[in-house]
């Protein structure tokens, strides 16, 4: 017997290490791919809070240079107060109209309270959905529910 000349060797263990490449890239490429799903949402996430959270910011604020009565310094939330701080939350404008900073968030979800010692606090309750689907199907018929709220609050001293 004898043996094949070094050359074809040399191409036949080349063909089967781009097979086994194959096999691993298949293997892992399932993973790799979740890991970046998996970051992109929680950058998702991320900026949905930032928004979330200076989209309060600024209602407070609004609130707190509005919501004293004249001189007295007393504070007093009046419904067009707590309405136009709602539509700044949500629209980013006192109007009330356009495109909400965040999809499905609505003046609802925005509620502005008078806590005491002329303070102001305004808290937003989002629900946040993930882009993939409100809802990961599970392997035995249940299913994981994959939103959530994120809360925001923003306790601010009325201006006087």
């Amino acid at each position: 017997m004898t043996s094949p000349p070094l050359h074809v060797l040399g191409r036949r263990t080349a063909v089967r290490e781009r097979g086994i490449a194959l096999v691993e890239f298949v293997i892992t490429a399932p993973f790799v791919f979740l890991l970046l799903l998996g970051s992109a949402e929680i950058g998702r996430a991320f900026i949905h809070y930032s928004t979330l959270t200076y989209a309060v910011r600024d209602a407070t604020r609004f609130v707190t240079t509005n919501s004293i009565n004249g001189t007295t310094g007393v504070v007093d939330l009046s419904s067009t107060t707590v309405t136009q701080a709602q539509n700044l939350a949500v629209y980013g404008h006192v109007g009330g109209t356009g495109t909400a900073r965040l999809p499905r968030f609505q003046t609802s979800q925005v509620a502005v309270a008078d806590v005491g010692d002329n303070n102001i606090s305004v808290t937003a309750a989002y629900p946040y959905q993930p882009m993939i689907g409100p809802i990961l199907p599970g392997f035995t018929g249940d299913s994981l529910d994959l939103g959530f709220t994120m809360v925001v609050a923003v306790t601010m001293r009325a201006i006087s």
